[in-house]
């Protein structure tokens, strides 16, 4: 581990972007009046995925809110890398092939991140983005991990019905939801599991 554990970023840190990218805290996703808002598909250019229609136009941008917001957190969409603002390669971590910024989350994240990087891994981020080993975090005040109530909780697994991913519980239940905190913060951390709603 190269940066001491008590540093660890809390999960909250994430980026919003609008057409203009800010260093704000969530994506904007606009509103719904674009006449193909909540039809399932994201129709706002600023995307790219599987969920998004197969014709985009200009005029849509920031106009289909519900759909692309559904689809960005089922992990069917995201963000395109020119919307993204990865700052710069200041952070003394840069240029390792991990990504520092705790704005992201995944399988090419360094194992420990700090706040102190953020915006400052520019090179390695970007690359880590445009393949597919990491993505932005969702807004950091949209969802909580509740607390440790289930009778699964720490047991190194996410029982959260919430959450998809290899660090996720075989059998999920209900009555689990918000009540397995600290495994699922864990492997939200970790990029193992990504919140699904």
């Amino acid at each position: 581990m190269k940066k001491p554990i008590s540093a660890v970023c809390a999960f909250a840190m994430a980026a919003t972007f609008t057409a203009a990218p800010a260093h704000a805290q969530e994506v904007n996703f606009g509103n719904n009046s674009s006449t193909w808002s909540n039809d399932g598909e994201c129709d706002d250019p600023r995307f790219e995925g599987s969920g998004m229609a197969a014709t985009l136009l200009d005029e849509d941008t920031m106009s289909d809110a519900n759909d692309c917001r559904a689809l960005y957190d089922a992990g069917r969409i995201r963000l395109l890398t020119r919307y993204v603002d990865f700052g710069d390669n200041s952070s003394q971590w840069a240029n390792d092939g991990e990504c520092d910024d705790p704005r992201f989350t995944g399988r090419g994240m360094a194992a420990t991140v700090l706040d102190e990087d953020r915006l400052r891994d520019a090179t390695d981020c970007r690359g880590l983005y445009q393949s597919g080993a990491i993505q932005m975090r969702r807004a950091a005040g949209s969802w909580s991990f509740g607390d440790d109530s289930s009778q699964w909780a720490n047991d190194g697994e996410c029982d959260d019905p919430r959450f998809a991913g290899d660090g996720m519980a075989s059998v999920l239940l209900e009555e689990d939801t918000m009540r397995d905190a600290s495994d699922c913060r864990a492997l939200y951390n970790a990029g193992r599991i990504r919140y699904k709603g």
